[in-house]
């Protein structure tokens, strides 16, 4: 016989049912929950490889020098691939290379001391420093404007910093490049005016700077417009100093200074492209200007023409003849060094992807440029080193019986991944095969 349950028992077990029931809502709130939060940890792993893929690396290499025991090398990177320095992400830094002979890193030294971009451009060596010059941003306001300031960094031979020199003339200042002479040495560059700012300056454009071996302000010339000249390359003879530039947009520029800093001419190219004269050598009394030509002046920006520009310069400015190299409807030289009796430039031109590019914008996939003239200015060989991304070719040596170029390279087939840009060394013979390039990734060795 059945016991019948009492009020208290009934009450008991109806709350039993409920707990059972809030226990199952809650181990479903909690799975929901894990499954949201799992979601979620996919959702961002996701979202951060699909960032990495797009986030493109970048490691320049801008300029090369030989040394006894290897080559020096400066540009920026953001020390993504680096065994030296830490990534810095959203920034470029200005970094120091020191290469052995076999084009191993022996040191790699990164300019931290601005809290964001820095640049530099050129190197040179003294008997017991490194001097790398350039640009950097130390605020917001250089950062949001595009500013900088002019820098000169001293390294000993173990590359350690051990002096910053830092140049406001105007509101945006950079250095371009260096020369060591027996009391002291020469740096070239600009300093111009913010691109809002009305009016002009007279203490701005191109800039010539002599300092002695410990820092010291000798003497400072400064030529052209406020707004954007500037000497990008020099050479010094046994008694002046050759400068070339720009004056304005698009005009090229060739100045003589005495080695005491005076002018003696400054002369207009029409046209250039906006970079305008970018490298200068000297040949006996002559002087090899490179660059590159807008071909078609009168036309929009965006559909100009420009093929790679050679000039032979007599010592008072005249022009004894001009050679262009025409690719791709755009070209120019950036580099150029007498090899005995021949010319040797680099450059890079650039040409529409048309798979890449779309109705809204298009695309341009870069290549190296190495072309070798003779005393005439007649193209004696070229190469275009074509490949599956971008290429550019920054600077070059005559080493042995070789021309070694550097860069900075996203092509594959020179060593690259396809992405992001690394630095190269790439070496030719002197009848302008490839051999061999190195980058960070790989060697390829070419047939």
């Amino acid at each position: 016989m059945k016991r019948k349950e009492t009020k208290e028992q009934k009450k008991k077990k109806l709350e039993s049912e409920d707990q059972r029931k809030i226990v199952k809502w809650l181990k479903l709130v909690i799975v929901l929950c894990v499954l949201i939060l799992v979601v979620e940890v996919v959702f961002i792993i996701l979202k951060a490889y699909q960032n990495s893929q797009n986030q493109i690396y970048i490691d320049t290499f801008g300029s090369v020098e030989k040394i006894d025991d290897g080559y020096l090398g400066v540009g920026s990177s953001d020390f993504h691939y680096s065994d030296f320095n830490s990534y810095t992400k959203e920034y470029e830094k200005a970094k120091l290379v020191k290469y052995n002979e076999e084009k191993e890193i022996v040191f790699e030294s990164a300019y931290t001391e601005a809290d964001y971009n820095s640049y530099f451009y050129d190197v040179a060596e003294t008997n017991d420093s490194y001097i790398a010059v350039g640009g950097a941003q130390y605020d917001k306001e250089q950062l949001e404007y595009n500013l900088t300031e002019g820098i000169i960094v001293e390294y000993d031979k173990e590359g350690k910093q051990q002096k910053v020199t830092r140049v406001e003339v105007l509101d945006d200042t950079i250095f371009t490049h260096i020369e060591v002479v027996d009391d002291g040495y020469l740096v070239s560059g600009q300093s111009i005016l913010e691109n809002m700012t009305v009016g002009v300056d007279d203490r701005g454009g191109a800039l010539l700077i002599k300092y002695d071996f410990d820092g010291n302000e000798v003497w400072r010339a400064n030529y052209g417009g406020s707004k954007s000249a500037i000497f990008n390359d020099f050479v010094v003879t046994d008694d002046a100093i050759y400068a070339v530039g720009k004056d304005a947009t698009r005009y090229g520029m060739i100045a003589k200074y005495t080695l005491d800093g005076e002018r003696v001419f400054a002369k207009s190219y029409e046209y250039t492209d906006t970079v305008g004269f970018s490298s200068i050598v000297q040949d006996g009394d002559d002087f090899v200007v490179v660059g590159s030509k807008t071909l078609n002046i009168e036309a929009s920006d965006q559909d100009k023409i420009t093929a790679g520009l050679l000039l032979k310069y007599d010592s008072d400015g005249n022009i004894i003849y001009e050679r262009t190299f025409d690719q791709n409807n755009t070209a120019r030289f950036n580099s150029v060094i007498l090899d005995g009796d021949d010319i040797v430039v680099v450059g890079h031109t650039a040409k529409k992807d048309e798979e890449e590019s779309t109705d809204q914008y298009n695309v341009f996939r870069y290549s190296g440029i190495l072309a070798k003239y003779d005393q005439d200015g007649n193209l004696v060989t070229s190469q275009v080193e074509e490949g599956s991304r971008d290429t550019y070719f920054s600077d070059l040596l005559s080493v042995d019986d070789t021309y070694l170029v550097v860069g900075q390279t996203s092509s594959s087939e020179l060593g690259g991944n396809n992405k992001d840009f690394v630095p190269f060394f790439l070496t030719y013979d002197k009848e302008g095969k490839a051999l061999n390039s190195e980058t960070i990734f790989e060697e390829k060795v070419f047939d």
